[in-house]
């Protein structure tokens, strides 16, 4: 497993247990929304673990946000394939129902 992963892993470790029990000490309505909270920010941490793995990809200049197991990419890449590579790494972890990318070409202007 490489830095980048153990990292991701340790986000999920620390950010989850807080969120699991603030669940716990609200009503059912409450409960409900933060279980869907809960739900998109794993979908998040684990879509961007996927892309911080993946080879030939800058994944640091792609943010990555979640909204009823929706994924918005946004952000930089340098290819066309880059972009394609991203969408398709999302596409494939579990809890996503759709992927939609906003991810730019880089230009020799935008460093």
């Amino acid at each position: 497993m490489n830095l980048k992963a153990i990292a991701m892993a340790s986000f999920i470790a620390v950010t989850a247990a807080p969120l699991a029990a603030m669940a716990a000490d609200q009503p059912k309505a409450a409960k409900s929304q933060v279980g869907k909270y809960v739900a998109d920010a794993t979908v998040t941490t684990k879509v961007k673990t996927a892309l911080l793995a993946e080879k030939n990809l800058n994944s640091l200049d792609i943010n990555v946000e979640t909204l009823n197991g929706v994924v918005q990419l946004s952000g930089f890449a340098t290819s066309s394939e880059q972009i394609a590579q991203a969408v398709d790494v999302a596409m494939r972890v579990d809890g996503v129902k759709d992927v939609k990318s906003d991810i730019r070409l880089k230009t020799s202007t935008e460093g």
